[in-house]
């Protein structure tokens, strides 16, 4: 009938705009914001399914090879800078490579390496080997990276230190969407004498969380108490290097945990018997991005690369006045 037909040519009409409709968001979306398309192109929306859904996290022990190394540390090397980085972030490791990781690259007393695991995104694996080459500042192994294998990443950055960089005084963990004050953490530690600790925001008698939506749920199955141990928060810590060797001896030894600073800061520092500094200088909320915030603090957390840059170079400022 003619109004049927009607009917179904105006459908493939409005499909048909749809499609285009989608098509274009998609190519404006990777123009403001390459991060976002690539990570819904390379499966990183998995990381928000609840843990009990996730079917690709490697479970077996920690038996993985290495793809990308940089040179070992050398004696001069007193802090290591350990970023780990999904391998899809090349815009914030350049980022950071620019701005607050310049006072690392540029300096004999320091080292920043990234660390990193393998994606299924098109083309990310040509484009970290290209990135290897040029900087030569990525450790990537072949385990799955992925938001709920962290902890695979933070037993990767202890490996390769407790092999190649074994004279280092002092690791800092941290993200790569962290603004890290790296002049003023090495004025910190400047006088530090004490040996085997963890230093950080500590968290102390946080409970699991129960609820299946949460991107940290954790079922009883994983975690039957009623609290975590003692940790220090996961996106900027510091570490004593007389320590890494015992943490990544003690990661062989029960089970391994899902969150990563719960379970490196807090299960594992609690078996080798650590010690836990707390410090309010590493924080975590979201802070102004300007250069008088970051004076004072050593880490802050969700600092995109423009924010990044902006901080850097108020910080540069010599003329720069704080009220």
């Amino acid at each position: 009938m003619p109004g049927r037909d009607i009917g179904k040519k105006k459908i493939r009409i409005w499909m048909t705009i749809l499609i285009i409709a989608i098509f274009v968001y998609i190519i404006l979306m990777y123009q403001i914001n390459p991060e976002t398309y690539m990570n819904i192109l390379s499966g990183r929306w998995l990381r928000f399914l609840p843990f009990s859904d996730v079917s690709i996290i490697n479970q077996q022990s920690y038996h993985f090879s290495y793809i990308h190394l940089t040179n070992n540390c050398s004696d001069s090397v007193q802090i290591l800078v350990a970023v780990c980085s999904a391998p899809i972030n090349i815009l914030r490791r350049n980022t950071i490579r620019e701005t607050w990781g310049q006072y690392a690259r540029n300096n004999s007393n320091f080292k920043m390496v990234f660390f990193e695991g393998v994606t299924h995104g098109p083309g990310v694996q040509d484009d970290i080997h290209e990135e290897s080459v040029k900087y030569g500042d990525i450790v990537q192994e072949n385990y799955i990276d992925h938001y709920a294998n962290l902890s695979l990443k933070s037993i990767a950055y202890l490996r390769w230190v407790s092999s190649s960089c074994r004279k280092v005084k002092f690791v800092l963990k941290t993200d790569d969407d962290m603004y890290i004050n790296l002049p003023l953490l090495e004025k910190t530690l400047m006088n530090m004498k004490r040996s085997r600790f963890i230093m950080g925001l500590l968290f102390k008698h946080v409970a699991p969380i129960r609820d299946s939506s949460s991107k940290w749920y954790t079922p009883i199955s994983k975690y039957p108490k009623n609290e975590f141990p003692e940790y220090v928060s996961g996106t900027a810590y510091l570490i004593s290097g007389d320590l890494v060797p015992e943490l990544y001896a003690e990661s062989f030894n029960g089970k391994r945990f899902w969150l990563e600073d719960v379970y490196i800061t807090g299960m594992l520092a609690n078996r080798v018997n650590a010690t836990r500094i707390d410090s309010s200088k590493f924080t975590i909320h979201n802070q102004q991005h300007t250069g008088c915030t970051y004076k004072n603090i050593i880490s802050g957390h969700h600092v995109m690369p423009r924010n990044m840059k902006i901080i850097y170079q108020q910080l540069k400022d010599v003329n720069l006045i704080c009220r």
